[in-house]
């Protein structure tokens, strides 16, 4: 009370001087209750905030427990999937012997009926009439999925079901609809998921499966060679397709053998090799087949060979050569019609900067003397690349190394002599002259050179290459800054003039002609007219060495306006070019991306057009088991009237079978006819002019014989119940669908 009665009197005291203390007084009070109303706000809100962070809390934590319900309701369903899969997976392989897209169909109904029972607790029996049907579904098949089978439920006033639907874009689908989660956890928080669950069919490759549908077409599918011998006169006849797996000669026509394929598809992972005397016809059966070959190489039996014995090609196929038609041999006879594409431009068809290799580059090689080409069947041709002259170095120590860089040309078909164009010509060597001695100065003018009117075209750093050969001497040849420019050296070194060894002045034209005619037959005169119709090229062209008048030269037109290639002849040769690779691995163009049976992927990129090194042999890695092929067996099916015979061994087909598949662990000779199919992991040599035929009916019964045989099925890959079951497969091919949170 004292304190208050003092602060009244300061009060009048305030007044009578004036009312200024006590207006702050007001002041003072006024603000304490204004923090006082603040602090009571903040109280409040605090404590609604606490109040809702805690049963917010709550709400999540037990959403998060129905969403982990859910969870196990969907892994149990994978495992029910998975469960479906393997058996439809194993039942389609062993009963059906049809096209990929029927087995996939016939997959898809097998594994949604075994799916349907697991839902359903009885045996389902697949009825077309039901697609879009909804059907009844155990309710307790999926509660016991899941550690709180009270949470699983259906929407109000519903019953749990499924219903199988097929769309022309998505295929066979299942949809299992009206499930419910509604879950309360121990502290009276509930929260409800409702969603339909929709399966899609996985996408099984069928390792082995396609790849087995093709085998009735071929007569020889060999992991190595497949060799003509001892076949004078009218030769060896191939009559189906025929499949060949050594990367280096993938078929070999023997000295003054005869061979003719009847074929619709030739594979190769390596060259055909005919050699010297031998003659060789190729065609499909009706019409030109397709024929798949890294090279083609007419070869003299021995190197530097003087035979005058004549060799003879004819191929009437749509041929598609990774990299060249190389005419070695002297006296050949090439006739090529249908279609001849070399579609490799570099190593992987692209317009980049990278340095051109002779093996990415499609051309055409006359290294052989009195050779004719003939070309006037021909419906079509395409060279994406140019022609290159192999060059040899030897090291500081005078050691002779591997094959280097190889020296580019300017043309996509070349006859040998015309690689003088390219050598260095003799004023920009010390020496005075080339080649030049390895003893003998072997300076080069180099600044003048690159100062000189064929400067512009050269590799700057260095213009020139050595090529050495066993005689101890040294070939300068130009080196080219990139492939415009040779095309372009070539062009105007063809139009041009040089001089000769006695000083004369001579046009180039002439020079190359008449050096082409060692060459290049009289008799091709007209063969040899390449018509720029039909033909596109990346490099030059000497399309008639005899021409009366004219350049007789085709530039190449390969290109866009810019210089480079255009973009849709390289897609073309790309797209040949990987399904090369496919046909490699399992026989069929889209194979690049499929698994080996043993659930391995291929070492070869799904993009890339070229067989990466380590891949399996077809034979031995996706079709025949051998580690289970451990005595022979030998089994005659009465149906096809043929017989399989099996042995992990070497075999002879000498005429004691006659009709069926033999499958040989070892090497193959045929000595006599045979009608069927030959499966070799090592070498098929035929040879005393027999006959060789693909049977499309017998084999494709005896196929089926095998599938239900348990000794045989057990050494095919794909027959003998390896199954991989991909689990990342399956997941991806379950979805929901109308997800809905907390709604009744």
């Amino acid at each position: 009370m004292t304190y208050l009665f003092r602060k009244l009197k300061n009060l009048k005291r305030h007044k009578e001087n004036g009312g200024k203390e006590g207006s702050s007084m007001v002041s003072v009070v006024i603000g304490v209750l204004f923090l006082s109303a603040i602090a009571l706000t903040i109280l409040t809100v605090a404590t609604r905030y606490v109040v809702s962070v805690i049963v917010d809390r709550g709400s999540s934590d037990n959403f998060y427990q129905t969403e982990g319900i859910l969870e196990e309701v969907k892994t149990g369903l994978l495992e029910y999937a998975g469960d479906a899969s393997e058996t439809a997976y194993k039942e389609i392989l062993e009963n059906y012997s049809k096209k990929t897209g029927e087995m996939k169909e016939a997959f898809a109904k097998k594994y949604f009926s075994e799916f349907a029972e697991k839902l359903t607790d009885t045996v389902y029996t697949w009825d077309d009439s039901k697609l879009g049907v909804v059907q009844n579904c155990e309710i307790e098949r999926l509660s016991s999925l899941t550690k709180e089978p009270g949470a699983v439920k259906t929407l109000p006033g519903t019953d749990l079901g499924f219903v199988i639907n097929y769309d022309t874009t998505k295929g066979y689908t299942l949809t299992i609809k009206n499930l419910m989660i509604d879950y309360t956890n121990p502290t009276e928080y509930r929260s409800s998921i409702q969603t339909d669950i929709v399966f899609k069919v996985p996408d099984f490759k069928f390792e082995g499966d396609s790849t087995l549908d093709e085998l009735k077409d071929y007569i020889v599918i060999s992991d190595d060679t497949l060799k003509v011998e001892n076949s004078n006169g009218a030769g060896v006849t191939f009559t189906g397709n025929v499949y060949t797996g050594n990367r280096e000669t993938g078929i070999e026509i023997g000295t003054q053998n005869g061979a003719a394929f009847r074929s619709q598809k030739i594979i190769s992972r390596g060259s055909l090799d005919i050699f010297t005397g031998a003659r060789v016809d190729m065609a499909g059966e009706t019409g030109a087949g397709d024929c798949y070959l890294q090279n083609i190489c007419l070869k003299p039996r021995v190197s530097g060979d003087d035979s005058t014995l004549s060799t003879h090609f004819t191929m009437n196929e749509n041929a598609y050569i990774a990299n060249d038609l190389n005419i070695g041999d002297s006296n050949s006879v090439v006739s090529l019609s249908g279609k001849y594409y070399g579609y490799s431009y570099n190593e992987e068809n692209t317009t980049s900067t990278i340095t051109p290799r002779s093996d990415y580059s499609s051309a055409i090689l006359v290294n052989g003397l009195n050779t004719t080409l003939n070309t006037d069947g021909l419906d079509k041709m395409i060279l994406a690349g140019r022609t290159f002259v192999s060059r040899n170095s030897k090291s500081t120590g005078g050691v002779t190394s591997s094959v280097v860089s190889d020296i580019m040309m300017g043309e996509s078909l070349a006859v040998k002599s015309n690689q003088i164009a390219y050598m260095l010509p003799n004023e920009y060597i010390k020496a005075g002259h080339n080649p030049v001695l390895e003893s003998e100065d072997r300076t080069i003018l180099t600044e003048s050179l690159l100062n000189s009117d064929i400067g512009k075209y050269l590799d700057s750093t260095k213009p020139y290459a050595e090529n050495f050969n066993n005689n101890g001497y040294v070939y300068f040849y130009l080196k080219f800054k990139d492939e415009k420019s040779v095309n372009e050296y070539f062009k105007n070194y063809y139009e041009g003039t040089s001089q000769d060894e006695d000083g004369n002045t001579v046009s180039n034209k002439s020079l190359l002609d008449e050096r082409a005619k060692a060459y290049i037959s009289t008799s091709d005169a007209s063969g040899m007219k390449l018509s720029p119709n039909l033909f596109l090229i990346a490099g030059n062209i000497i399309h008639n060495y005899y021409a009366a008048s004219g350049s007789g030269k085709q530039q190449p037109n390969y290109y866009d306006n810019t210089g480079k290639p255009k973009q849709d002849l390289l897609d073309d040769g790309k797209r040949i070019g990987k399904s090369y690779v496919g046909m490699q691995l399992t026989l069929l163009p889209s194979g690049v991306s499929e698994n080996y049976p043993d659930g391995t992927t291929p070492a070869t990129p799904p993009d890339s057009m070229r067989l990466a090194e380590g891949v399996k042999p077809l034979v031995e890695g996706r079709i025949i088991d051998f580690s289970k092929l451990t005595g022979v067996i030998d089994k005659i099916d009465s149906k096809s009237g043929g017989r399989v015979y099996a042995t992990p061994g070497d075999y002879t087909v000498d005429g004691s079978i006659s009709k069926g598949i033999i499958i040989s662990g070892g090497n193959v000779e045929v000595t006599g006819d045979f009608t069927g199919l030959i499966l070799a992991k090592g070498k098929v040599t035929a040879n005393n002019n027999k006959n060789l035929t693909a049977d499309i009916i017998m084999t494709g019964k005896l196929m089926e014989f095998i599938k239900s045989d348990k000794d045989l099925s057990k050494i095919f890959h794909a027959l003998n119940g390896t199954v991989k079951q991909d689990s990342t497969n399956l997941s991806e091919c379950i979805s929901y669908q109308n997800w809905k949170r907390n709604e009744e």
